[in-house]
C-alpha cells in the first residue's frame, strides 16, 4: 500500500517542526516538509502556493504574530489569501487549516465551543475567518483553532517567554497585566492533536468541520508567573503587573468535540510544561 503523502507548509516554524516530528512516527505516512529556507532533504519553495500535491495538506505557513500581521497591512492579507486559494485548487484529500482561538474574543468566562459566536476586530482575525470559511467550503476541510501554544522554540514575544526571561532573578517579576486568563497548551500535545485530526478516517470523506485544541483550563498571567517562580524555588519573589486593565479578559477552549472524533486530549499539565522549560533553560546556562 502506498504511504499517505502529507504536505506541511511552514514546517520549519515552532509548531510546524513539532507536527513534522509527530508525523515521522506514524506508520505508512510520508511527510513532506515545505519551507522557504534552504534545508537539506526538504521541499524548498519561493512561494507556498508552489507546494507539491499530496493526500493531506497541513497549512501552517501564516504569520501567527497578531501585531505583525496588523503592521503588514492589506498586502499581506491579500497574499495569504491568494496562497490559500492556490493550495485549495490542488485537490488534496484533506486540507487542515490552523486558525486561532482569538476569534472567540476574550469577554466570556466559560470555555468556548467551536460553534460559539466570533469577533472580527482586526486584520489578523479577518484573515483567519476568511481562510476558515474557504477551507470549510470543502467537504475535506478541517479548521483547527488553537489556544495559547507554548514549549521549546516558542516566540520570545509572548507572556510565557517574558516570565521565563526573569527566572532566575531578584526582586519583583514583572508582567504587563496579571489578570488575563488564558488556556495554555503544550506544543507537543498541539502537534499530536493536529496530526490526529489530519489522518482520521481519511478515506471516509468526512464533512468539513471546525475543532478546538486546548486544555479547558484557564490560568491567569499572575498565577502562571507564581507557578513558574514556585517551580524554580523562588516563590518568595512577588509578581507585579505594570498596567492593570481592570477588565475581564478570559479565553478558554472546550475540546470535547475533538476527543469525540479522534480520541485526542492533552497529556501535559501546565506545571509539567513549565518544569520542562525551566529545566531546558537551566541546562543551557
Amino acid at each position: 500500500m502506498q504511504p499517505l503523502k502529507v504536505i506541511i507548509t511552514g514546517a520549519s516554524g515552532f509548531l510546524g517542526s513539532h507536527v513534522l516530528q509527530v508525523l515521522a512516527a506514524q506508520q505508512n505516512v510520508e511527510a513532506i516538509a515545505v519551507t522557504r529556507k534552504d534545508i537539506s532533504g526538504w521541499c524548498r519553495v519561493s512561494d507556498y502556493s508552489q507546494s507539491p500535491v499530496g493526500d493531506v495538506l497541513i497549512h501552517l505557513a501564516e504569520d501567527s504574530d497578531r501585531a505583525q500581521v496588523a503592521k503588514s497591512g492589506q498586502a499581506y492579507e491579500e497574499k495569504a489569501r491568494e496562497t490559500l486559494v492556490a493550495l485549495l485548487k490542488k485537490g488534496y484529500r484533506r486540507v487542515v487549516y490552523i486558525s486561532s482561538a482569538v476569534l472567540y474574543g476574550d469577554a466570556d468566562a466559560w470555555p468556548h465551543f467551536p460553534n460559539d459566536p466570533i469577533r472580527i476586530d482586526d486584520a489578523y482575525t479577518h484573515l483567519k475567518r476568511q481562510s476558515e470559511l474557504a477551507v470549510l467550503e470543502l467537504s475535506t476541510g478541517v479548521v483547527v483553532r488553537l489556544s495559547n501554544i507554548y514549549g521549546p522554540g516558542m516566540s520570545q514575544n509572548n507572556v510565557m517567554s517574558t516570565i521565563l526571561r526573569q527566572i532566575p532573578g531578584t526582586g519583583s517579576l514583572e508582567v504587563m497585566d496579571t489578570s488575563p486568563v488564558r488556556d495554555f497548551l503544550w506544543v507537543e500535545d498541539a502537534a499530536e492533536g493536529i496530526v490526529s485530526l489530519s489522518l482520521r478516517h481519511l478515506r471516509e470523506g468526512n464533512k468539513g468541520k471546525l475543532y478546538n485544541l486546548g486544555t479547558g483550563i484557564g490560568t491567569s498571567i499572575g498565577e502562571l508567573a507564581s507557578m513558574a517562580l514556585e517551580i524554580a524555588g523562588q516563590a518568595d519573589r512577588p509578581v507585579e503587573g505594570r498596567h492593570i486593565s481592570g477588565r475581564q479578559s478570559k479565553l478558554i477552549l472546550d475540546f470535547s468535540d475533538t476527543t469525540s472524533v479522534c480520541g485526542w486530549r492533552p497529556r501535559t499539565s501546565l506545571r509539567q510544561g513549565l518544569t520542562r522549560l525551566l529545566h531546558i533553560k537551566e541546562e543551557r546556562t
